[in-house]
C-alpha cells in the first residue's frame, strides 16, 4: 500500500472512531434524560446527527451499544476505583457519591431505568467479582452461605442503587448517604471478622487430639 493510501485509510479509521464515540456520547446523553427508559435508536441517531443505519454499521446490536456505553460511563463519568481490601469500601463509596452528585440524572437512570440496568450490567459484574476477592481473606472459615451473604451486602451497599434509594426515599444528602453506608459496611466487616474468628476457634476445638503411640503398641510387646 502506498503512503497516500495508508494516509487515506488512517483518516477513514479516525473518522469512523470519532463517529463511534459521538454515537456513544449521544446514547449516554439520551439515557441521562430522566424520562428515558427504553431508548430508541432513532432518538440516538437524531442526537448524534447521523443516520440510524450508521449506528448499526458501528454497533451490530443494541447489546453492543449498551456495552460500549457502559464502558464509556465507567471511564469518563463514574470511573471504577480499584481496591484490594473491603476496609477501603467506605471511602470509595464516599468518592462515588460525589461523582453521582455531579451527574444525578445519569446516576438515577443507571439505577432505575431498563436501559440503565442493561448499561451497568458489565461493570456491576466486574465490581461484584472485586468484592468477592476482597472479602475472601476475611471469611476463610465461614460457611459458603454466610460468605455469599456478606459479599452480597457489601456489594449492594457500595452501589448507585443505595445512593438513589436513600436520596429519593429518605431525602438524604450524599454526605449523609456516605456516612450511613460507612456505618453499615464497618458494622458488617466487624461482624464478619468476629464470626470468622469464632469459626476458626470452633474448628480447632473440634479436632480430636492426636494420641501418641507407645512403643508397646508399636511392637506388639505385652
Amino acid at each position: 500500500m502506498s503512503t497516500a493510501k495508508r494516509h487515506v485509510a488512517s483518516l477513514r479509521d479516525e473518522y469512523a472512531e470519532m463517529t463511534r464515540q459521538r454515537i456513544v456520547a449521544a446514547f449516554v446523553e439520551t439515557l441521562e434524560d430522566e424520562a428515558a427508559d427504553d431508548i430508541s435508536m432513532a432518538a440516538v441517531a437524531k442526537r448524534a446527527k447521523v443516520a440510524e443505519r450508521t449506528i448499526y454499521r458501528h454497533f451490530k446490536t443494541r447489546a453492543e451499544l449498551f456495552a460500549a456505553a457502559g464502558e464509556w460511563i465507567e471511564d469518563n463519568v463514574f470511573s471504577y476505583i480499584p481496591f484490594t481490601s473491603p476496609d477501603e469500601l467506605p471511602e470509595i463509596f464516599r468518592k462515588l457519591c460525589k461523582r453521582f452528585d455531579r451527574h444525578p440524572h445519569l446516576a438515577r437512570a443507571i439505577a432505575m431505568t431498563r436501559a440503565g440496568r442493561r448499561v451497568r450490567a458489565g461493570f456491576r459484574r466486574h465490581l461484584i467479582e472485586q468484592h468477592r476477592k476482597a472479602m475472601a481473606p476475611l471469611a476463610r472459615h465461614l460457611p459458603a452461605k454466610e460468605v455469599r451473604q456478606a459479599e452480597a451486602v457489601a456489594s449492594y451497599l457500595n452501589n448507585v442503587l443505595a445512593w438513589n434509594a436513600m436520596r429519593e426515599d429518605f431525602g438524604m444528602s450524599s454526605v449523609e448517604i456516605a456516612d450511613t453506608v460507612e456505618w453499615a459496611l464497618t458494622t458488617l466487616l466487624n461482624d464478619v471478622r468476629q464470626r470468622d474468628a469464632a469459626a476458626a476457634r470452633n474448628g480447632k476445638a473440634g479436632r480430636s487430639p492426636r494420641r501418641r503411640t507407645t512403643a508397646r503398641e508399636t511392637t506388639g510387646v505385652e
